[in-house]
């Protein structure tokens, strides 16, 4: 069929393209869910059925992350201790990219009291880091002596960005970055909802969008510059899993996409994804990454 033929085109570019990987030869595929598709998915009832249904299967499971053995305990991946599916996705309309997040945990920590949601990194929570021109560099610039605390301010999460999201908060406010841009905390800009149902383990989902920047000025948010997705793009981003089991920043262990430290503050550290159209009238859901990876299998 013509539709796979091309699917398995959009892969192989996606896996030995020049795309200037910042770690890894893997490009991973992120598909653009349609207007239409997003009417059809709630990000407020914690509930990850709706992407089951809209977006297919999940886009990336543990099998694609790594544990960090500097942080923490260095665990490894146990689905007895918390296991995951990450949801990934893009709209062209209103320029955003979207994130759903499946989890369980023997033990949920979580303190958070509201307020301050660029702080939720310190509990069970995902983080969401983004390079939308795929620049790389260096984006965190707290201990950086070289600079005045003007340009650090002006620098900071401005190039790339990177969102703390909790799965619980009293205020209703899952996520938000370290930065300086207050705007970039709010819809239309950032959003989304999250919930926890149990315990030993806790399931919890969360289910946000974010629109990334290749240039923030905080003071100036009609000055700054949003990157324009589009289909072919090339973007670097990174998710972590960050683990708690005794207490807050006690971490038990720390999962990301390329295995690297302190990507909290260099972009380059991050995977790369190449951005698909939805084809028009193509469903996403026969565009999942999963679904492609087995059709070589079939």
């Amino acid at each position: 069929m013509r539709f796979i033929s091309m699917l398995c085109v959009a892969l192989a570019v996606g896996l030995v393209g020049n795309a200037n990987a910042h770690i890894g030869e893997q490009v991973y595929l992120i598909f653009e869910i349609s207007d239409a598709d997003l009417q059809d998915i709630n990000l407020f009832d914690a509930d990850i059925t709706d992407w089951e249904d809209v977006v297919g299967d999940a886009s990336l499971l543990p099998d694609d992350f790594f544990a960090d053995p500097t942080v923490g305990d260095g665990a490894s991946y146990n689905p007895a201790d918390m296991d995951y599916r990450v949801w990934l996705g893009w709209n062209e309309s209103s320029n955003r990219l979207y994130l759903a997040a499946e989890r369980t945990d023997d033990v949920y920590i979580n303190e958070y009291g509201g307020g301050a949601p660029a702080s939720v990194w310190q509990y069970d929570s995902v983080e969401f880091m983004i390079d939308g021109d795929h620049s790389g560099g260096q984006y965190n610039f707290n201990n950086e002596d070289s600079f005045t605390d003007e340009e650090k301010a002006r620098l900071q999460n401005s190039q790339a960005q990177k969102w703390n999201a909790i799965f619980d908060s009293p205020d209703g406010r899952m996520l938000g970055y370290p930065g300086q841009a207050a705007w970039l905390n709010q819809p239309p800009l950032s959003d989304g909802g999250g919930g926890s149902a149990g315990g030993g383990p806790t399931r919890m989902v969360l289910e946000i969008y974010v629109t990334p920047y290749d240039d923030i000025i905080a003071t100036d948010q009609e000055g700054s510059l949003a990157t324009d997705l589009e289909a072919g793009n090339v973007i670097g981003f990174q998710i972590a899993m960050p683990d708690f089991d005794t207490a807050p920043q006690e971490y038990r262990g720390y999962h990301n996409l390329s295995g690297q430290a302190a990507t909290f503050r260099y972009a380059e550290r991050f995977v790369d994804g190449r951005l698909i159209g939805s084809g028009g009238a193509t469903a996403v859901a026969d565009q999942s990454w999963a679904r492609i990876k087995a059709s070589f299998n079939d």
